[in-house]
């Protein structure tokens, strides 16, 4: 399968997302799911993330569903090639994982569960481990300090954030 170039905006704006959503999943378990239902009622809808990324590389048709894929880690050397060439290759199979890990958070966003459960807890886990070994190692460390200070939901108000709008791209629709 073949490579896809994200730009260096694309990459910090997945990330932010992807980080918001697992610190707000994090979060969701002390409170109720309604509440992080009407959260992500005022946030970018992760099917809008799932579709940008399929429109923007041309991806195949792929049913998510019985899509299965393992991602590597990426070594520390990726972090040079935004540094030199403003870009960030991933593998297309990387990148329909992504849209797996978004629907599949939508469809949970969307159906009728009343708290955090397991198969939840999945879907976070994955997504961390998504952002943080894939993503991750190719961002500069001191774009990664403020990532990491992401708004999310029932986030500390006694702490500086970065809004998500920081990291929209200006090809995102």
């Amino acid at each position: 399968m073949k490579n896809v170039q994200l730009d260096y905006s694309q990459l910090l704006f997945l990330y932010a997302y992807l980080r918001l959503v697992d610190l707000s999943l994090d979060r969701s378990k002390w409170t109720t799911w309604d509440e992080l239902q009407d959260y992500f009622k005022n946030i970018i809808a992760p099917s809008q993330i799932a579709q940008y990324l399929i429109n923007i590389f041309n991806l195949p048709q792929t049913d998510f569903k019985n899509f299965n894929f393992i991602p590597q880690n990426k070594s520390l050397l990726n972090r040079l090639r935004p540094i030199v060439f403003n870009t960030v290759p991933l593998k297309q199979k990387e990148v329909l994982y992504c849209c797996k890990l978004l629907f599949q958070f939508d469809e949970s966003l969307h159906s009728d569960i009343k708290k955090y459960h397991l198969g939840i807890e999945r879907i976070r886990i994955d997504i961390a481990e998504y952002y943080s070994n894939v993503l991750g190692r190719m961002i500069l460390w001191n774009d990664l300090e403020k990532l990491m200070k992401i708004e999310h939901f029932w986030q500390n108000e006694k702490i500086d954030i970065s809004k998500l709008e920081e990291f929209i791209p200006k090809d995102f629709g």
